[in-house]
């Protein structure tokens, strides 16, 4: 065992973070092997199919903002075929006192929506045309949305928005941390009616030719967005190893050594001279205890949010209610109804149900109800199906059911989680050959960890002049690790 040789690559978990990193550094041509904890890749990214209907696990759609991310599904496209969303999915609602109400998408609906008191609905619009700017102390989501919006606007829409995306609440998170480019906006723009036009008649006066989108808005896959992270893990053929868990790291002599585990065989050590760390952030405060203690502790403390993701699969015959759009949202203030959220699958992409049938994909928990994970199938169930009966007038027994819970799956960026992220990436500095990847670096979206991912191959493959893999490929030795 002393004198095992050092590998050239080796990724440990294979979540999207750690497929893209290595996906591409095999593709580069680099000796790369990956090892998930698992019996399977995919981390919280899966999709199962039962009985005619199509189940993501987790994440149900993305939204290609990131070229990063329409490279990465361009180039296993010949193999999964990418499917757009439906026109209905244009259309969302939020749920408020008893009923769904459509958002406002044009001046006249704005004006007359129900969702919003009348002075909610002018001090939106009174926003949208003059509010104040930010100043230089860090605010919350519900800090900004008030001052530019009101107090209506940021409970009712901006909170039901932001459970969407972080399953969190609006009072904690920090809009610096959790939407860069809304906040830079929020600094420069007193008029954002203005401010737009200004960006949109720009745009069109700029010089050079914009980068031809294959694919836009939302989007998923023919087999769901398991099917891309079941083909990046086929991509690396013999180079994926699932059933093993990493157990400890040590700090050696040109690099780090790795202690795995393999089921019940024998512990494993594997040798590498550059280590890179992806995984949720529990297991990377526990792999960096030893290497780095301060680091670990910096990420101990980002906390995380969990949630449950409940599939239920009706007769049509039995959901009254036409199911017309994307889905509804529930504002931080409806404490009485008991759902995060509800998204209508099939409306969105058909293939997800079979004929005669839809599915309804039921979101419980997150920040404001975080006890919901822990609570038992029957009772997800029977609250699920109770709050959906007479809202969606659903009548009988879903004829499918599915339960996935998400233990601190989404980080929370709270106020100073970019100097504390800042802090942490110094600590890393401090050794040599150590990376870091994941959600709670920059972005929880999929398209989010596909780019952090993405920049990190690049850096360690060589790209934009930064060395890293080219180099390897002579010393040879990468380590990735990664678990979402």
């Amino acid at each position: 065992m002393m004198n095992q040789p050092f590998k050239d690559v080796v990724v440990v978990g294979g979540g999207i973070s750690g497929l893209t990193v290595a996906y591409y550094l095999h593709k580069a041509g680099v000796d790369v092997r990956l090892l998930e904890a698992g019996d399977e890749v995919g981390g919280c990214t899966r999709t199962e199919r039962r009985d005619g209907f199509l189940l993501e696990k987790g994440p149900f759609n993305v939204l290609v903002r990131e070229p990063v991310f329409e490279d990465l599904i361009v180039g296993v496209s010949d193999k999964v075929g990418v499917v757009s969303a439906s026109k209905a999915a244009k259309k969302r609602f939020i749920y408020r006192h008893g009923r769904l109400h459509c958002v406002p998408t044009n001046p006249i609906s704005l004006a007359t929506t129900q969702m919003l008191t009348l002075r909610g609905r002018m001090s939106l619009i009174a926003g949208l045309i003059r509010s104040p700017k930010a100043g230089e102390e860090e605010e919350t989501i519900e800090q900004a949305a008030v001052r530019r919006f009101g107090r209506d606007v940021a409970d009712t829409m901006i909170s039901s928005i932001i459970s969407g995306i972080f399953a969190g609440n609006t009072r904690k998170l920090s809009l610096r941390a959790c939407f860069p480019t809304v906040a830079r906006v929020d600094r420069e723009a007193g008029s954002l009616i203005a401010y737009g036009l200004a960006k949109a008649f720009g745009s069109k006066r700029g010089k050079g030719k914009k980068r031809r989108r294959k694919y836009k808005g939302l989007v998923s896959l023919d087999g769901g967005l398991g099917a891309l992270t079941g083909e990046l893990g086929r991509s690396l053929d013999s180079s994926l190893q699932t059933n093993y868990r990493v157990e400890t790291l040590a700090k050696i002599d040109g690099g780090y050594e790795i202690t795995c585990k393999n089921g019940d065989a024998s512990p494993d050590t594997i040798r590498c001279r550059r280590l890179v760390i992806a995984s949720p952030t529990s297991e990377a405060a526990r792999l960096l205890t030893p290497l780095l203690p301060r680091a670990s502790g910096i990420i101990s403390s980002i906390e995380s949010s969990s949630l449950v993701v409940i599939n239920l699969g009706y007769r049509q015959t039995d959901v009254g209610h036409p199911l017309d759009g994307f889905g509804f949202l529930v504002p931080h203030h409806e404490t009485q109804f008991p759902l995060m959220g509800v998204l209508w699958a099939d409306s969105i992409f058909p293939q997800h149900a079979p004929e005669g049938h839809r599915l309804i994909r039921v979101f419980i928990g997150g920040a404001n109800n975080p006890e919901a994970v822990g609570r038992s199938d029957d009772d997800l169930l029977e609250t699920s199906r109770n709050a959906v009966r007479d809202l969606l007038q659903v009548k009988g027994e879903p004829v499918l059911t599915d339960i996935c819970r998400y233990q601190a799956a989404i980080p929370q960026y709270y106020p100073g989680h970019v100097e504390k992220i800042a802090k942490l990436r110094a600590e890393i500095a401090t050794q040599p050959g150590l990376y870091l990847t994941g959600n709670y670096l920059g972005g929880v979206s999929l398209s989010d960890c596909v780019r952090i991912s993405t920049e990190l191959a690049d850096e360690l493959i060589g790209a934009n002049g930064a060395g890293g893999v080219s180099e390897s490929q002579a010393d040879g030795e990468t380590v990735v690790l990664a678990a979402r």
